[in-house]
């Protein structure tokens, strides 16, 4: 009787570690458990990213909409208007090569200001 009891415990156990193999390699073991929990946090980061970047827009088209002196320097840099009263001087650099020229707002042609 205690031999088969003691079989009977063997094979218990032999089922258990391989349930447990199973678990640990297996298709939904820990390993794919781990990677999918990684990317859950590097999706939830850039979300936090994108969040953060949608306020901003946000507020910015809110200045848009609302702010003249905002509404002002945009008209002024990035569609290069200016006010009847105002007159744009461009200077050309003796040393200035191939640069493109500098405009009345300190930046080249094609670099933003910061």
């Amino acid at each position: 009787m205690a031999g088969t009891a003691v079989r009977y415990f063997q094979l218990g156990l032999i089922v258990l570690v391989v349930a447990f193999g199973g678990v640990v390699l297996g298709e939904k073991g820990l390993g794919r458990t781990k990677a999918l929990e990684e990317k859950r946090l590097s999706l939830v980061r850039e979300n936090e990213e994108l969040s953060e970047e949608l306020a901003s827009l946000a507020h910015d088209l809110q200045r848009l909409r609302t702010d003249p002196k905002t509404i002002e320097t945009v008209a002024k840099r990035k569609l290069g208007m200016i006010r009847p009263d105002e007159t744009i001087y461009l200077f050309e650099r003796p040393d200035s090569g191939n640069r493109p020229p500098i405009s009345e707002y300190g930046s080249r042609k094609g670099h933003k200001l910061r």
